[in-house]
């Protein structure tokens, strides 16, 4: 349901831009007095510069993030296995993680700042590793509670933030800072 209406609203947004561009008055004379089967056989502008990577629907994908941008574990992990602190730190540091069922980014500078993204909300927390432990902090999303999750290996570059005392979800990590966070 959130998908869908976050896609009929991205249409409409898309539609009122291209429906705001004024028509000099020329092409608005001729349009009205054009046969109606003519205005509606009319071509629509090409758009003048190519579709991002991640908006291209040929790119294959996984929780809609390009694969080409996906980051996997450094090192070979087993199915279901709990990462360690030296895992998380390759993996999280300096990539960003996207959450599977939501439009949720969190993106790990170095020194323990994080940046999130949700929906069209951003926020500037930290997190720390421990005992292959993962925690967040965000001051505004979570009042400043400290989230804490272990990180499993799911394969075909997914993974799990299992929560300690909060909800678990799946994330793919992507290379970098894609959403500019």
């Amino acid at each position: 349901m959130k998908r869908a209406l976050f896609a009929g609203l991205c249409a409409l947004a898309i539609t009122g831009c291209e429906a705001s561009e004024e028509p000099s008055e020329s092409s608005a004379a001729a349009r009205t007095t054009q046969p109606a089967t003519q205005a509606q056989a009319a071509p629509m502008p090409a758009v003048a510069q190519p579709a991002p990577a991640l908006a291209n629907p040929a790119v294959a994908r996984v929780a809609g993030v390009p694969t080409n941008m996906l980051v996997s574990s450094p090192r070979a992990v087993a199915q279901g296995a709990i990462l360690g602190d030296a895992d998380l730190q390759q993996l999280l540091v300096g990539n960003s993680i996207k959450q599977v069922d939501d439009q949720y980014w969190a993106y790990f500078l170095p020194g323990g700042q994080l940046r999130g993204l949700l929906v069209n909300l951003t926020e500037t927390g930290s997190y720390s590793f421990s005992n292959g432990v993962v925690c967040k902090s965000w001051p505004t999303w979570a009042t400043g509670t400290q989230l804490c999750y272990r990180v499993l290996a799911l394969g075909n570059a997914r993974y799990r933030f299992s929560g300690i005392g909060v909800d678990s979800f799946d994330v793919v990590i992507s290379r970098g800072n894609p959403q500019r966070l």
